[in-house]
């Protein structure tokens, strides 16, 4: 029978803290554990946004930053933040890389521009796509397409139109291109390879339709039928729309998880240059035009470093968070790492607010039962991917349904095993359902703090805890070392 006292740090994905009650589903959920383990043991919050994480004052965290905080365990300038001050109106078409791609573009060509219009500033950035359409244009390209993937997740639901009309302006104002086609992202942005998603978007961007509609057209007839932003289906704007053998295209989304699969189709066109703003994947021959921010000696390399055995898992809807973010930005399986990945359900959060967490919690039980590891990272994705619904009783029954399976992780490891379980999220959402400002269900992120709990009945870590000046997600990677006695520069 093993000895090892395992050390477990779980992020419940999406779960901030927030003294507004009325739209907040982890105030309204029934949670009688976390409840009394915030009693009972040590607990404060952490800051999960803005400076507290790397990114600029003012805004909100997502899961990258989150993951990439936490496993840094230091705060460090995100790679979005980094693309905010090169991917600059004023700066952008000074890029040396995109200068010599464009100076050499066949000007009887095509320039695409495909990315999420939104100012969300996770997948994406809307300044960023006026950027782009003013270096065009300073570089004299003839005939630029819009191909705008619409939000719904990171911005309000029924948003889409006051950012098509931001690019609208721009693409008026230096009087050449066109907005060419509309794709919820729903069907642009999955990252879970449901390839009929992405499919419905490759075919509308390379293939000729027998009609078209006006983006405006497009998405008023989709709100009458109550499909908002997200779920809108790919549909082509413009007779002339289609991306053809030797056109360039840019594609302005920063954040690889929901770019790969389209991208990995775009790549199989014969492309003139398909630009990127980081590098989203090795095996992918985009041309970025910055180095995506890396962090090195993270929590997981230290523990890997000082021969500790490490357990990894997530749903698939996460799983590049508790593996290349949270490695800092870095495709590494460490010695003596296990990893597991649970395939995500097809079926919308919203109708299954369980999702994958109790198959998650059997199967890290099964490992603390027969061949328990020195330290597990979990992710449980529901009151995300739940709260991006925004519906307010789902998401209550993801939250209440993830306390029963802490509560099972608690009494194995912390009462059995005499283990350490830490809790804690990456960013808000669950606790703001409905904006009162916009009139709309809240989908996205919040800037509020995340809830940081410390189950133990080791005193020496409740010491350890109370000398803690942990203030922000950076902090974490500190107090879990310090307690599995690991020193380190």
């Amino acid at each position: 029978m093993s000895y090892i006292k395992p050390t477990i740090l779980i992020i419940l994905d999406g779960l901030g803290i927030s003294l507004q009650e009325k739209y907040n589903a982890f105030f309204q959920a029934h949670t009688p554990y976390l409840n009394m383990w915030q009693h009972q043991y040590f607990y404060t919050t952490l800051q999960a946004a803005g400076i507290f994480v790397g990114l600029q004052k003012g805004y909100c965290g997502n899961s990258q930053v989150g993951h990439f905080t936490l496993g840094a365990g230091k705060i460090i300038e995100q790679t979005s933040a980094r693309l905010n001050q090169n991917l600059h109106l004023d700066i952008l078409h000074e890029n040396q890389t995109l200068t010599d791609l464009l100076k050499k573009f066949n000007p009887t060509k095509r320039l695409h521009l495909l990315g999420m219009a939104s100012d969300g500033n996770i997948h994406s950035n809307i300044e960023h796509a006026r950027a782009f359409i003013a270096a065009c244009a300073h570089h004299k390209i003839s005939h630029l397409k819009v191909h705008a993937f619409l939000d719904g997740r990171d911005s309000p639901p029924a948003s889409a139109l006051q950012y098509l009309t931001i690019l609208q302006q721009d693409l008026d104002h230096y009087k050449f291109g066109k907005i060419a086609s509309i794709h919820g992202r729903y069907y642009a942005m999955d990252r879970n390879k449901n390839d009929d998603r992405t499919q419905a978007s490759f075919t509308i961007l390379t293939e000729p339709q027998a009609s078209w509609l006006h983006y405006t057209d497009a998405i008023t007839q989709s709100y009458t039928h109550n499909i908002t932003d997200e779920f809108i289906k790919p549909t082509a704007c413009i007779q002339d729309h289609v991306i053809q053998p030797g056109d360039g295209v840019i594609f302005f989304n920063f954040r690889p998880d929901r770019a790969i699969q389209l991208t990995e189709k775009l790549l199989t066109l014969d492309l003139a240059f398909c630009i990127t703003p980081v590098m989203y994947h090795e095996s992918l021959k985009t041309t970025p035009l910055i180095e995506e921010v890396i962090a090195d000696q993270t929590l997981l390399e230290i523990l890997s470093n000082h021969n500790k055995t490490i357990y990894t898992i997530a749903e698939t809807e996460k799983y590049a968070h508790v593996t290349y973010f949270f490695n800092g930005h870095r495709d590494i399986v460490w010695p003596r790492e296990e990893r597991i990945l649970i395939p995500s359900s097809s079926i919308l959060p919203l109708h299954d607010p369980r999702m994958k967490a109790q198959e998650i919690t059997q199967t890290v039980l099964e490992s603390l039962e027969h061949n328990p590891k020195d330290f597990y990272l979990i992710n449980y994705a529901n009151a995300d991917m739940v709260g991006h619904s925004g519906n307010l009783d789902a998401t209550i029954q993801a939250i209440e349904f993830l306390d029963t399976q802490l509560a099972q992780l608690y009494q194995k490891v912390v009462i059995e095993q005499g283990g350490t379980i830490y809790i804690t999220a990456d960013h808000g959402n669950a606790e703001m359902m409905f904006d009162e400002h916009t009139n709309q269900s809240c989908t996205s992120h919040t800037k509020n703090p995340v809830p940081f709990y410390m189950l133990t009945d080791n005193q020496n870590h409740f010491q350890h805890a109370r000398n803690w000046h942990g203030n922000g997600l950076a902090d974490v990677a500190d107090l879990i070392l310090k307690n599995m006695n690991i020193t380190h520069l």
